[in-house]
């Protein structure tokens, strides 16, 4: 019989490391993928890609194309029509300018001619892409400029054009720009009769009622100038950029300066000059648009000088009485149109959140002003244009969202790849000591407490963490700096009340002391809650890195998600919580050595002394910390402070992946000093943090040029300085560290996943279950988790479904605060009872659930109206509905 079991056993070891060998030949396979992928993404921002010229018309043997063309993107399809042109000569040979009414349209990599053509010759008019079609307005042509509003759109069903009128400006308008936000299109500045003007309308798109005239923008009037919507720290902007301020009779004037526009606040502002290598820059006609999260980039542009120079010989002409001096006044404006070498190449850019432009690249040909030029998703597309004073082109062109991560290296690979076999091999040693659930879920009493400590700190941060806070330093200020502190103020009620009740309680999990002290229906509501916000927690933390790792290094989302899916499951499966407690402290070690050198380096590489850099972070608000307005609607004090003291509460006295910690030592003392030791590290780790934020905020002040206009998720800001600033190896290391951090917070939730299930549900149900049997169970569990997250992320990866997202970690959000109120019923009062503390969390989620939808009170307070909420309701409905003896 013996021999037997023993090959048995035998089978089951050699089965387990068939297994973890077919792991790690998948993230092997997966590892390389990335390497290729990285090193084939190329793509730059100041590329365009040539599109098909625009076809003849009227029998013309070849396409001149057009200014000022009209149109935009309609269910996948590109629009283009109207426009002007000089067909028989150009103007320096008195060429007449002659408008169209022609349409366009661009499918299949094709350019067709519609037959549906404009109600009337038109240019320069004031076109933005919306939800129900592309709306322009205004325009012009050789009689006269309009007051009228287009709206166009292409039917697939009939493969045409569809042109209707809307609701007309109430006044007439050329040269104008528009852009649309949030179910409003807003019309900025433009032409008419005498001159530039300062008008600013917005129409709702659903009602399309009346356009509302806004408070007029400030400084000088613009026309041909430039506008897109981007966010900034604050807020949501309309930019305007550039343009001409023209009045009749008058010489006019060229614009170097740009304003903005606060969507929320309803406020303009103006900025100054636009300063390209230290002096003011003239942009007229350019295309703009919104790259990115941050950058503003724009696409060529006129400068000055040949505008005032023709001006000054035409008001010089037209004041002179000698037809001679006008003759040779006229000629000489022909020979400097005709000689003209064509407009800029240059690509500029402006950070939103630093307020500073730079050269963001140069082209090989000129772009085309007065052209056509809109924003489709990730694309940007220039159709046509003006490539010298009176030089059309028929040739069109598209920018898509370049791809990062090229600089990421072999050798950072290689480092990256080892980091992660260490965490592979740290499972696999572990996997021989788990001979019990104790082993598997405590550690069998074998780690310190100072590991659990680091392993607690460790999950706390996970990678969102450790790049979100320097990324709301770098966009904001340290608002969120007493959100930690909260945590540490919080440590004596955990250490001194929760950690004693579970020790004497000799608990498994945090719900059986609901059991304890209610019923198994409290335990069961509570475990069930932490299984399934796990579950949506592991998705979305194998998804938010990846999504920033893949910006700057070109590992893809769903090669990032497997790499870290994979390992996690193996390590955790086999080696319990002592392979989670000891890859922590290395995650730890290696993320808090790696953030000190991030901060050196930024440090030795920027040229402001340390006094200036906080002179000038404090003049900005970028180091702001306390805003004691008793506003519970914006990142106060009160809202920060108190709501993260209850969510503090909630996550080290509820959540069943720190309590677990406490439960792997063997005493109280033991257990409160892991706590102790997390609250010691997150002082000098939210400095660390919250610092890096700001000095990135500087570095990229000083070098505007080094962060790429393509970053489009803010996540990455510090990522992106790791990849490409710090020494190789060092920054592999530090990308290995950030997927290390994930993959600390999962291997956390599955291997607390793992222990709830099989605690507070299989050992339940099946008291008589052998230890060695549920040991199984519990790694099965482990693995089954890991690969339901791992599905999740990459559904969530490949879907647009983010906001529904949201709402599932809100809707699950609404009992974490009230599971906090239930254990404070639990462990404050006598009277409390099941019946009373189970309707008080069902007030307290109602309660959160019209909070989140009707108002607008700040999601930090959930927590803190959740506990509070819960534990009033329930004490009160534990008086009433008392429970017999």
């Amino acid at each position: 019989m013996k021999p037997i079991l023993f090959q048995v056993k035998n089978y089951f070891r050699l089965s387990q490391n068939k297994l973890v060998l077919v792991f790690v030949i998948a993230l092997l396979l997966t590892t390389s993928t990335s390497v290729i992928t990285a090193q084939q993404s190329t793509f730059s921002s100041s590329e365009l890609v040539e599109l098909p010229e625009l076809p003849t018309i009227n029998g013309d043997t070849e396409s001149l194309g057009f200014a000022g063309m009209l149109g935009g993107m309609s269910h996948s399809v590109v629009i283009a029509g109207g426009g002007a042109n000089f067909p028989e000569n150009p103007p320096w040979k008195d060429g007449a300018k002659v408008w169209y009414d022609d349409i366009y349209f661009y499918k299949d990599d094709k350019w067709t001619l519609s037959k549906t053509k404009l109600p009337f010759p038109i240019a320069y008019s004031a076109c933005t892409s919306t939800e129900v079609g592309i709306i322009c307005v205004g325009g012009d042509n050789s009689e006269q400029i309009f007051d009228a509003t287009l709206l166009i759109n292409f039917d697939r069903e009939a493969d045409e054009v569809v042109v209707k009128e809307m609701l007309a400006l109430p006044e007439e308008i050329a040269y104008s720009t528009s852009v649309s936000d949030d179910g409003f299109v807003y019309v900025i500045g433009g032409k008419n009769s005498s001159g530039s003007t300062n008008i600013f309308y917005r129409l709702n798109i659903e009602t399309q009622s009346s356009w509302e005239k806004l408070p007029d923008f400030p400084g000088p009037a613009r026309a041909v100038h430039s506008a897109a919507v981007q966010d900034n720290s604050d807020s949501r902007i309309i930019y305007i950029v550039g343009g001409r301020n023209e009045t009749k009779g008058e010489k006019s004037t060229a614009l170097s300066d740009y304003i903005s526009y606060d969507l929320h606040t309803q406020e303009w502002k103006q900025h100054g000059a636009l300063n390209i290598d230290g002096a003011p820059r003239v942009i007229m006609g350019a295309a703009m648009e919104a790259r990115g999260s941050m950058h503003l980039v724009v696409y060529g542009g006129s400068d000055e000088l040949l505008f005032d120079e023709i001006e000054n010989l035409y008001l010089a002409e037209v004041e002179s009485d000698d037809p001679i001096v006008k003759a040779e006044l006229k000629a000489k404006r022909n020979e400097i149109v005709a000689s003209h070498s064509g407009f800029s190449k240059d690509v500029l850019a402006y950070n939103t959140i630093t307020d500073q432009w730079f050269r963001e690249g140069q082209l090989k040909n000129q772009i085309p002003v007065t052209n056509l030029s809109f924003q489709s998703g990730s694309d940007f597309y220039i159709i046509s244009g003006e490539v010298a004073p009176g030089v059309r082109t028929p040739s069109s062109y598209v920018a898509g969202a370049a791809k990062t991560g090229s600089n990421f290296g072999l050798v950072n690979y290689i480092v990256l790849f080892a980091y992660l076999l260490v965490s592979l091999l740290i499972g696999i040693y572990f996997s021989r000591k788990q001979k019990s659930t104790e082993d598997y879920f405590v550690g069998g009493g074998r780690v310190p407490w100072w590991a659990s400590g680091l392993s607690v700190f460790g999950t706390l941060l996970s990678a969102i963490t450790f790049m979100a806070i320097p990324a709301k330093a770098f966009l904001t200020d340290w608002s969120y700096f007493f959100l930690n502190m909260a945590a540490i103020v919080i440590t004596p009620l955990i250490a001194f009340l929760f950690i004693p009740y579970f020790s004497r309680l000799k608990v498994s999990t945090a719900y059986e002391f609901l059991e304890n002290r209610f019923n198994y229906l409290a335990r069961a509501f509570g475990s069930l809650s932490f299984i399934l916000f796990q579950l949506g927690r592991i998705g979305i933390v194998l998804l938010l890195p990846s999504l920033a790792i893949s910006i700057v290094t070109g590992i893809s989302v769903e090669t990032s998600i497997l790499i870290m899916g994979i390992i996690c499951i193996v390590y955790t499966t086999f080696g319990g919580i002592e392979a989670v407690i000891w890859t922590d402290v290395l995650q730890v070690i290696v993320l808090m050595g790696g953030s000190i050198v991030a901060v050196v380096w930024i440090l030795l590489h920027t040229d402001m002394p340390v006094g200036e850099m906080i002179t000038y972070a404090s003049d900005r608000q970028k180091i702001n910390m306390v805003n004691l307005d008793f506003n519970f609607t914006e990142t106060t004090f009160w809202v920060v402070f108190i709501g993260g003291l209850a969510s503090a509460m909630v996550t080290q006295g509820t959540d069943q992946t720190v309590v677990q910690r406490y439960l792997t030592s063997n005493n109280v003392k033991d257990a409160q000093k892991t706590l102790y030791t997390n609250a010691v590290l997150t002082l000098p780790a939210s400095i660390i943090f919250f610092g890096i934020g700001t000095l990135l905020f500087i570095f990229y002040t000083e070098m505007p040029q080094r962060l790429t206009p393509d970053i489009s998720n803010n996540d990455s800001i510090f990522p992106w300085y790791i990849v490409n600033e710090l020494p190789i190896g060092i920054s592999g290391l530090l990308i290995a560290g950030i997927f290390s951090a994930a993959m600390s917070s999962i291997s956390s939730s599955l291997n607390s996943v793992s222990t709830a299930f099989s605690s507070d549900f299989y050992k339940r149900f099946r008291p008589e279950v052998e230890d060695v049997s549920l040991l199984r169970i519990a790694r099965f569990v482990t693995a089954i988790t890991g690969v339901l997250g791992i599905i999740l992320a990459l559904w969530m990866a490949n879907s647009d479904i983010k906001s529904l997202w949201d709402e599932f970690y809100r809707f699950l959000g609404l009992f974490t605060g009230g599971l906090g109120g239930m254990f404070l019923l639990g462990l404050l009062t006598k009277r409390a009872n099941a019946t009373g503390t189970l309707l008080g969390l069902a007030v307290s989620a109602l309660l959160i659930w019209y909070v989140s939808v009707f108002t607008e009170i700040h999601i930090l307070m959930y927590s803190l109206l959740g506990v509070v909420s819960c534990f009033v309701t329930g004490y009160l409905f534990s008086l009433i509905f008392k429970e017999k003896a």
